[in-house]
């Protein structure tokens, strides 16, 4: 095999004919090549044309071979149609249109993408713009998102949200909510913020919203109503994670009052962790703490209760589990406890239905750590579109 017969194998595209080979630099080749075929069809009419009008020179980047920058240097023709008489440039499969980049070199970028993960890494390998790998990499992923836009929703749906940006007027935090697909273990959707309009909007090509039939959320108002009115035959799951932590606040509160607000302390992680996870020594630690502090006391036994009550097997037993902790809770005197009472009864049904699903946000949880690291790589991100791209690529 010659070597300009091994060269058209490997990096030319269909019907073209290598001509020579230019070496600019050690790192940069230019390739002259020409179409072999001798007619084209017209754009307008579909009509035969061998009759030349002109030609024109392109240059186009290929990808990269031997570690060397390739540049296609084509001798493109114009042909004149003998039906409409109009002019047309000859098209080359493998080239888009007016690009001036080959298929094959958008899929290395978006390939490059993928390992490197930062537009700028990409396009110093790439030794071209960052405008010009982000256009690519943008267009690449939505091409891959189209594959799975209309596959219905499945039995269940995750929704939770987490921080994009600061408004750049009003320097608060804008947040993003995410919409897993439990059954298919995958990020389905990101919706700009948290209003009902916008969400909906963000999920309206999903066909099957009939289909879910449960729908796990932190206790949040907006995510209910939303889930009321969009999602028709869904029950809402109570995320159990968000249930515990509810008691977190008041320990910290009253743990500061008796130790001052001394975070080299180590009682502040003992009494906010699992009991059961204690060593010996760190549970007498935390028992002698809660002796000399009354409220802490109180405090970490509701704590303790709560945690323990997510061990019960069976939803008629957990239903008096949790009346039996209101009940107590109605007794307190503090008022952080009441408070949570009224929130606990607020939501009984709904923290009560995990005992027969079984739903948590672990899944959706992982995901917005992953968003998280796709912003951090990124060194933050401007535009919500170009986010959402890389979150469900990424999370898909």
């Amino acid at each position: 095999m010659t070597p300009e017969n091994y060269l058209s194998r490997k990096l030319m595209l269909p019907h073209l004919k290598l001509i020579n080979v230019e070496k600019i630099s050690n790192k940069t080749l230019h390739f002259h090549c020409e179409k072999e075929t001798t007619w084209e069809i017209c754009r307008k009419c579909p009509t035969k044309s061998y009759q030349v009008h002109d030609y024109r020179t392109v240059t186009i980047r290929d990808r990269k071979f031997a570690l060397k920058n390739v540049r296609l240097i084509i001798k493109k023709r114009r042909f004149r149609c003998p039906n409409c008489k109009s002019v047309f440039t000859e098209s080359i499969d493998g080239i888009r249109s007016g690009h001036r980049t080959s298929e094959k070199y958008r899929n290395q970028l978006l390939f490059d993408y993928k390992n490197f993960n930062t537009t700028k890494s990409v396009a110093n390998v790439a030794r071209c713009s960052d405008t010009l790998v982000t256009k690519i990499v943008n267009e690449r992923l939505e091409l891959e998102l189209r594959k799975s836009k209309n596959t219905e929703w499945g039995n269940s749906v995750l929704i939770d949200e987490h921080a994009f940006r600061r408004d750049p007027k009003t320097g608060r935090k804008t947040f993003v909510t995410s919409f897993v697909d439990n059954n298919r273990k995958c990020l389905r959707e990101l919706a700009p913020s948290r209003d009902h309009l916008e969400m909906a909007a963000a999920i309206d090509h999903i066909p099957g919203r009939e289909n879910v039939t449960h729908a796990v959320i932190d206790m949040t108002g907006t995510y209910k109503n939303f889930i009321l009115d969009y999602f028709p035959n869904a029950k809402i799951v109570v995320d159990k994670f968000h249930v515990i932590r509810l008691i977190h606040p008041a320990i910290r509160k009253y743990r500061k009052e008796a130790t001052g607000d001394i975070r080299s302390n180590p009682i502040r992680h003992l009494l906010l962790k699992n009991r059961k996870r204690l060593k010996p020594y760190q549970k007498r630690a935390v028992t002698r703490f809660c002796q000399e502090n009354i409220n802490v006391n109180e405090v970490y036994r509701f704590k303790e209760r709560i945690t323990n009550f997510y061990n019960i097997k069976g939803f008629n037993q957990a239903a008096r589990v949790l009346t039996k902790i209101t009940d107590d809770m109605a007794k307190s005197h503090l008022r952080e406890i009441r408070t949570l009472r009224k929130t606990l009864m607020k939501w009984r049904e709904e923290i009560l239905r995990y005992f027969k699903t079984g739903l948590t946000n672990g899944r959706i949880e992982g995901f917005n750590r992953k968003c998280k690291l796709i912003q951090r790589k990124a060194y933050g991100l401007k535009s919500f579109e170009n986010y959402r791209l890389r979150a469900l690529y990424s999370c898909s």
